[in-house]
């Protein structure tokens, strides 16, 4: 009921991004449940698919920062629609393609939109929010909405092969029922999200919330070039997203392939398993912020750390399916706590004219760690060995935990009065 009001209160354009974003997370369920599947009917091997994976994060890296730069000069919207396009067309040129160098082009297509995607969504989320802490509710709830929807898609992209597949071709036309859906949301996100336009104050809520103190300045008045502290808190932050993407990079790639080779499982009992995955993430994301409320920074991501490193070592082991299953639905929840309160705690730490430079350098550093993790892991799935990968997400996870607790946390949220717990018990997102 409280996140209903919340999200009731919210500004009519973060309103129309959410509702927007149960099609990218349909789409997006569809469309990683099928591909791996298709490339696998069309006889590429697991080795094959690694370097098609990893050579597709590596061009989201090399695009992120031109495209963070290219962001400034025409605009989020019109770079997140273009992106968005992009994965259509990528969309349809995998159900068309034929051999390897077909599907590495329609892998680069692909990579292209989902980086003008991802360095345009969240600060382009929060331009339409109106304070930091509309910030952090609209995040919260945009991960909900996203993997909610992406559990459905991925439920569906099991099922609707069954209906519409009627050649040998793989699941060309699931991918083409994708590309339309990915269109639909180009054209919606196009029509219905509100033009940019550049915010001359600090929001009226922050100024309510200060009863006492000087006026706020203008974005105009604080405006300044990148000085020494901002280059080296810009560096410290895209590290751990290195580290982070990594973890990430070890597993999400082939969920699918290690559900359904490592129990000989049928499609429809993957995209089942997966949907749920996804219900769980769902769970995970709408009750991240309320983590930080209740144990602040530090014991919050001591606490999901620990967790997800536990899981990772227990879903290793040989274990039977029905096990394997559950701990697997209960890592999705909490691991997408860790990301997504990492993410957004970061992003929101830097003003509004930094996040570009920020979401570029954080792409960057993030596919560099995610293709040499999703490389490797492609070569261990080549010996047909699903387990390993487990024990490597752990050791990355064990890793990251360490960076942010002696060099990130000390520096960034201790003293930093936007992330630490005020006498309400609730999170300050005051600048």
């Amino acid at each position: 009921m409280i996140q209903s009001l919340r999200f009731l209160t919210l500004p009519s354009g973060v309103k129309r991004f959410l509702a927007t974003e149960s099609l990218y997370g349909l789409s997006i369920g569809m469309f990683t449940l099928i591909l791996n599947l298709h490339l696998i009917e069309m006889g590429m091997t697991e080795k094959q698919i690694g370097l098609i994976t990893s050579m597709g994060i590596l061009v989201m890296g090399i695009l992120a920062i031109p495209v963070s730069i290219l962001a400034k000069k025409t605009g989020r919207k019109k770079l997140l629609v273009t992106g968005i396009t992009s994965i259509a067309i990528g969309c349809s040129i995998f159900a068309f393609a034929e051999g390897f160098a077909f599907f590495f082009c329609a892998q680069f297509v692909v990579s292209m939109g989902l980086t003008l995607v991802e360095t345009t969504e969240i600060q382009l989320l929060f331009h339409y929010s109106r304070s930091k802490r509309e910030e952090t509710q609209a995040y919260s709830f945009l991960f909900a909405v996203f993997t909610a929807f992406m559990g459905a898609g991925t439920l569906i992209g099991g099922f609707l092969p069954h209906w519409i597949e009627l050649s040998e071709r793989g699941y060309q036309n699931t991918l083409l029922a994708t590309s339309i859906l990915f269109l639909l949301l180009a054209f919606t996100r196009g029509s219905l999200l509100p033009t940019e336009q550049r915010r001359k104050t600090v929001a009226r809520e922050d100024q309510d919330q200060r009863i006492e103190g000087p006026e706020p300045k203008t974005f105009v008045e604080t405006k300044s070039k990148l000085t020494r502290d901002v280059k080296q808190k810009l560096l410290f932050f895209a590290v751990f997203a290195l580290i982070t993407g990594g973890a990430v990079s070890c597993l999400q790639p082939y969920l699918n392939l290690f559900i359904k080779f490592r129990f000989d499982f049928s499609n429809e009992s993957v995209s089942m398993l997966l949907a749920l995955n996804g219900l769980a993430l769902f769970i995970g994301s709408v009750f991240s912020p309320a983590l930080i409320d209740r144990f602040g920074v530090k014991k919050t991501f001591l606490y999901i750390y620990m967790v997800n490193i536990i899981l990772c070592l227990l879903l290793f082991l040989n274990i039977n399916s029905y096990i394997f299953s559950t701990l697997l639905l209960v890592r999705g929840g909490v691991f997408t706590m860790l990301t997504n309160l990492a993410d957004s705690l970061s992003m929101s730490s830097f003003k509004d004219e930094e996040r570009d430079l920020y979401a570029g350098m954080r792409a960057v550093f993030r596919s560099v760690g995610s293709a040499l993790a999703a490389f490797l892991v492609g070569i261990i799935l080549a010996g047909k060995n699903y387990t390993l990968p487990f024990i490597l997400a752990g050791l990355l996870l064990l890793l990251g935990y360490a960076y942010f607790t002696y060099l990130i946390r000390p520096k960034f949220f201790e003293t930093d009065q936007e992330f630490l717990v005020n006498t309400n018990d609730r999170i300050t997102n005051e600048c």
